[in-house]
């Protein structure tokens, strides 16, 4: 039966030198570029790290995230971390972080492995099969 494992990595920086150090560590422990997002409430200063790569920038207190904090009665900056399957203490940690001025930066993924080692199954012997 598959399984998936779970793992993340979440770092909160204050400067683009200490996210793009983060950054290559996270890579250096077998995250893909596409599984790692940035959250920012001034997203311009990251648009440098976008350039070459496939990281996902969200900008925190969009649109969006103003109309949903109304509605959920929510910081703003909490409801942009919403879907990251982040605690409700690490939601409120991080979103204050980012209402800060911080760059916070999640890699996560889920990894597919075998629960039970795989068993060969033996092929059928046509040439001995009996009619």
């Amino acid at each position: 039966m598959r399984k998936l494992e779970y793992r993340r990595e979440i770092a909160l920086v204050y400067s683009i030198e200490e996210a793009t150090q983060k950054l290559n560590i996270i890579r250096g422990h077998g995250f893909s570029e596409f599984e790692i997002h940035l959250f920012a409430k001034d997203i311009l200063p990251l648009q440098s790290l976008k350039m070459y790569t496939d990281l996902q920038i969200h900008q925190a207190g969009n649109l969006v995230d103003q109309i949903l904090s109304v509605v959920m009665q929510q910081n703003v900056y909490e409801v942009c971390l919403r879907n990251m399957k982040l605690s409700r203490e690490e939601i409120v940690h991080y979103g204050h972080g980012i209402e800060q001025g911080a760059i916070f930066i999640i890699a996560q993924h889920d990894h597919p492995y075998e629960k039970e080692p795989k068993t060969q199954k033996a092929a059928w012997n046509i040439s001995n099969a009996v009619d």
